[in-house]
This record gives structure tokens, sequence and C-alpha cells, in this order.
């Protein structure tokens, strides 16, 4: 899959200002990485750092992205999906405005209408968060 050739908001069902990935740079069956430029307007910055849950909606907004490529190569239209759980998270850094910080994100596992996956924010090559989530997509 090429990714980085389609427009994000093709991919996610979300729009500004709740946008919180500029773009997908890797994508195939089983994972997806993405990036986000952090900037002071990003509503999830508070006193120049990218929030916990700023990282947690990156990781979420990554997985829609995946599922909306997905969807658009079936020929599908992208669906709205929401956080159905999310587990485990761990967070032991905030990035600060400026900068630019990577997620990935892996699939566990597919079961009735829900997909779990594996997500990490990380910038230069630093873990700053990680977590399961329950995505459901919306029928």
């Amino acid at each position: 899959m090429y990714p980085t050739d389609t427009d994000i908001l093709e991919l996610i069902p979300q729009r500004p200002p709740m946008v919180m990935i500029d773009r997908l740079t890797y994508a195939d069956d089983q994972m997806a990485r993405g990036e986000l430029t952090l900037r002071d307007s990003n509503l999830f910055c508070d006193r120049g750092n990218f929030r916990e849950a700023g990282m947690t909606e990156f990781i979420a907004q990554t997985a829609a992205a995946w599922l909306g490529l997905k969807n658009r190569m079936d020929k599908r239209p992208v669906k709205e999906g929401y956080i159905g759980a999310v587990k485990n998270l761990e967070v032991s850094g905030l990035a600060k405005t400026g900068t630019v910080i990577e997620s990935e994100i892996t699939l566990e596992n597919e079961i009735v209408g829900y997909t779990i996956i594996s997500g990490r924010v990380s910038q230069e090559g630093r873990l700053l968060a990680s977590c399961e989530m329950r995505i459901l997509e919306r029928v």
C-alpha cells in the first residue's frame, strides 16, 4: 500500500480541529505508521506539551486512517469508529510543540465488529506512550 500518496482527510472521518494525524507513512495488512507535527494550536497541546489524551487520540486516528485506507482499497466508504476501550495505557513522556511524533499500530485481532490494536507513540526512537485499544466501526 502507498498511504503517503493519499490526503489524510480522505482516510479518516475526523475533521479539523480534531485531526490528530498528518499522514500515514507506512501500511500493510497487519500494521501502520503515522506522523503528526505538533503545533501550539493543537487541541491537546497545553503549555508547550502534547498531552496524554492527544497521544491516545493519535493512536486511534492512526488506526482509523489504516482502516480507511483498507476500506478505500476495497472500494468501500470510510466509516466512523469509536474507541471502545483503552487498556494498559502507559505514558513515559510528553512531546513538545514544534516537533514531530510517530505512531505505530499493530492489528492484534478482529472480533465481531471490533478491531483490537496495540499502539505506540514515539519521538526520535524514544517511546512516549503505548496501549491496547478496541475500536468499534460504526455499521
